[in-house]
């Protein structure tokens, strides 16, 4: 898990992460990104923000960058693309979830 203050900022580390797993020979990651209000304690973090991207992350596929509806809002677009993947079920939330495949534009 990582926190940045800036939803873009994850964006691009997540990209670049993706990137360079192959080359350095480890497993492809699975990222899901979510932006709203956590709650930081004894260098933890939690809440729902947290609870979403952990299963967005979980349902991403090898090197893939899943990101929520709200992170495509407040993002600027410069250098990135997002595809609409869909409303999504997530185990433990009620509503579906929209999220989209982050790449480089």
């Amino acid at each position: 898990m990582f926190h940045f203050p800036d939803p873009g900022e994850s964006v691009i580390a997540a990209l670049q992460m993706v990137e360079a797993t192959q080359p350095a020979g480890l497993p492809p990651a699975h990222v899901g990104i979510a932006a709203g209000p956590i709650v930081q304690q004894d260098g933890d973090y939690f809440g729902r923000t947290v609870n979403v991207a952990a299963r967005i992350s979980a349902i991403a596929g090898p090197s893939e960058v899943l990101v929520t509806g709200e992170v495509e809002r407040v993002v600027a677009h410069d250098g990135l693309s997002f595809e609409r993947v869909g409303p999504t079920e997530l185990r433990g939330f009620a509503e579906p979830v929209l999220l989209l495949r982050a790449s480089r534009a």
